[in-house]
């Protein structure tokens, strides 16, 4: 009878699936979207002068990216996860 296979430890998962309820990766994801208008940011957009995008972080510590011009919807979004539990409503993704 072959034996059962190694489960990962919690901090194992949390370095390979990311850390919240988003799932959201601890490295840094090669496709990013906006979570407030859906818009497809270039890792190159944070750390541009000026900043075009920038990263917000629920209370539970996820992190989600946001255009510059729609923090302000972003972090409605997430104040509402932070309240009711719910995962964060994120729009849809364009190019």
């Amino acid at each position: 009878m072959p034996k059962k296979t190694k489960r990962l430890t919690k901090r194992e998962r949390k370095e390979q699936f990311g850390k919240g309820p988003s799932g959201t990766p601890n490295r840094e994801a090669t496709h990013i979207h906006c979570i407030a208008c859906g818009r497809h940011i270039d890792p190159t957009e944070f750390t541009s002068r000026p900043a075009t995008a920038t990263r917000l972080t629920c209370q539970h510590g996820s992190r989600f990216a946001a255009c510059i011009g729609c923090v302000p919807e972003a972090q409605s979004r997430l104040d509402e996860h932070d309240r009711t539990g719910q995962p964060p409503r994120i729009a849809q993704a364009w190019h």
